[in-house]
């Protein structure tokens, strides 16, 4: 198995794992009525109301008992959270994830190998309340445990960084919602898997490549000091260069969605990140936007905005 860490270190677990076609049939999937009304679909094909739901006491998910008490289903993938953390952030948490999934809204994942790879890894998200309720949950968790039951890919969001009504939802000063960034970090591992050369976290990918340049260089490890001319300096020690192309990747994608651009962001993230708007990353980072625009790849078109309302036909 192979460790990945991202967001600065806070990614639990993730091993390699194998794409398979992956479909969910309600609502305009494979088998669905002509002209059916698309709803939001669980991976079972349940209808989605983003409400949280208590983990049952036998099964799969039962796993994650007692340290946590409810959960959501969305394509597939695993929410859980504490009996601390608030509904209406779990359910916020969801919908974020169905929207980076389903970007186009019309009842599917946009991209079949990288949701296989997901489902087929037991892609969760964990919710503790707070950051040391996070830190006693590595204390008491068995890890050992969640990979036998099958969960293997694994992201933490704290509901003190979650908020619905924050920045970049609204265009306004305010704390950012942390969950913008911790479930794109859940679901890039999909993409990672799915397509290798060009979202790769390792060297030599293009989504490497762009981050090469713009770091300045090809650095295994934080330098002592960034190349002046560099627009991407993220000096965490603990995050390794997969870890850095992770986080390159949330940076670049939300800059060129207009998700880091909102008054007083700049200032905020200045000393990782200088190319908060989608004006500023296509001048000085060509290359990932290239990336980011091939259509070959269906990536994410659409900034989630915390509302998911598929529909026929999509968005």
């Amino acid at each position: 198995m192979e460790t990945v860490a991202s967001s600065g270190a806070r990614l639990l677990l993730v091993s390699l794992i194998a794409a398979v076609s992956v479909a969910c049939v309600e609502g305009g999937g494979p088998g669905a009525p002509s002209g059916a009304a698309v709803a939001p679909c669980f991976f079972d094909g349940t209808p989605a109301d983003f409400t949280p739901r208590p983990i049952p006491e036998s099964g799969r998910l039962s796993v994650f008992r007692p340290h946590f008490d409810r959960y959501l289903n969305v394509f597939g993938v695993w929410v859980v959270a504490t009996p601390a953390t608030e509904a209406a952030k779990v359910s916020h948490a969801g919908t974020i994830l169905a929207e980076w999934i389903d970007n186009d809204e019309d009842g599917l994942p946009d991209d079949a190998a990288a949701h296989a790879a997901l489902v087929v890894g037991g892609a969760f998200l964990v919710m503790p309340a707070t950051e040391d309720e996070m830190e006693e949950l590595h204390e008491s968790l068995s890890f050992d445990e969640l990979e036998e039951a099958g969960f293997h890919i694994g992201q933490d969001l704290y509901g003190e960084e979650t908020f619905p009504a924050g920045p970049p939802h609204l265009m306004a000063r305010g704390r950012f919602d942390a969950a913008l960034e911790e479930v794109l970090h859940l679901v890039s591992n999909g993409w990672v898997e799915a397509h290798p050369e060009a979202l790769g976290y390792r060297p030599g990918s293009r989504l490497t490549d762009a981050m090469d340049l713009a770091r300045g260089g090809r650095f295994r490890r934080v330098p002592r000091r960034y190349p002046e001319a560099a627009w991407y300096h993220y000096d965490d020690r603990t995050c390794d260069y997969e870890c850095m192309a992770a986080e390159y990747l949330y940076w670049a994608l939300t800059s060129h969605l207009g998700g880091q651009a909102f008054p007083g962001r700049a200032e905020e993230i200045a000393i990782e990140w200088e190319c908060p708007t989608p004006e500023l990353l296509a001048a000085r980072d060509p290359a990932v936007v290239k990336l980011l625009t091939d259509p070959s790849l269906p990536l994410p078109r659409v900034l989630p905005d915390g509302e998911y309302r598929p529909q026929v036909g999509g968005r």
